[in-house]
């Protein structure tokens, strides 16, 4: 906040007549330091509004005053970061993706008996890849991070159909191959870009389950966006 010290009018004299200003110069020089010391304090530094006339003649500023002895109002305490305040191009997932889900969230996603546990994905040309899989070879729960090139190469591509998902991160995709196969969702989230792959049988035949699978990825996106 900015401190300004106020602008306090300064005091106003009438011409008084010679022979009173030559009665009041000689009163002066015969006196020892009488002079009003108040008249001749410095004004206040403090950054405040003068204190109000207490009747004893104090000047502000001076120990006994009320500017001088009122305590400093205390530092605010800092903002826990929260996800409103969380700055655009940062994240709050987790280090390990795999703690995102539980078992029974994936089976409910892929409708086959558990336990799932995750595993992180391969190494990207030799750079750790932020993602988890859940499952098996035939029935999987895939999240991981991809390059933000990735959804504009979709957008402009023949073969995919992207369909919109309002409310889910900053923005979101059911990307759909127009041959029915292998639906995924894609969503932003603090500045990063993630897919999300529901498997529930894969066999030669994948369209079967597509509208299914396609139900459950956009279901477990909107969870996963609150999370990353």
């Amino acid at each position: 906040m900015d401190r300004r010290t106020p602008i306090t009018a300064g005091r106003r004299y009438t011409w008084l007549p010679a022979l009173a200003l030559a009665a009041v110069a000689v009163a002066g020089c015969s006196s020892s330091g009488g002079g009003s010391t108040s008249a001749s304090a410095p004004p206040s530094s403090v950054g405040t509004a003068a204190a109000p006339a207490t009747g004893t003649g104090t000047a502000p500023g001076t120990p006994n005053s009320p500017v001088a002895t009122t305590p400093a109002a205390p530092p605010s305490a800092t903002p826990t970061p929260t996800a409103a305040t969380t700055p655009t191009g940062t994240t709050k997932r987790p280090a390990d993706a795999c703690t995102l889900l539980t078992s029974p969230q994936v089976v409910a996603a892929v409708g086959t008996a558990g336990p799932f546990r995750g595993t992180h994905p391969d190494k990207v040309d030799g750079k750790e890849v932020w993602g988890c899989t859940w499952g098996s070879p035939q029935s999987y729960v895939h999240i991981r991070e991809t390059s933000p090139s990735v959804l504009g190469g979709l957008r402009t591509n023949p073969d995919y159909k992207l369909t919109p998902l309002p409310g889910v991160g900053e923005e979101a995709y059911l990307v759909e191959r127009k041959d029915g196969f292998r639906p995924e969702v894609y969503f932003v989230s603090s500045g990063h870009l993630y897919s999300v792959e529901v498997v529930k049988d894969r066999s030669p035949d994948d369209g079967v389950n597509a509208p299914a699978e396609a139900t459950a990825a956009s279901a477990l996106a909107l969870v996963l966006s609150k999370l990353v």
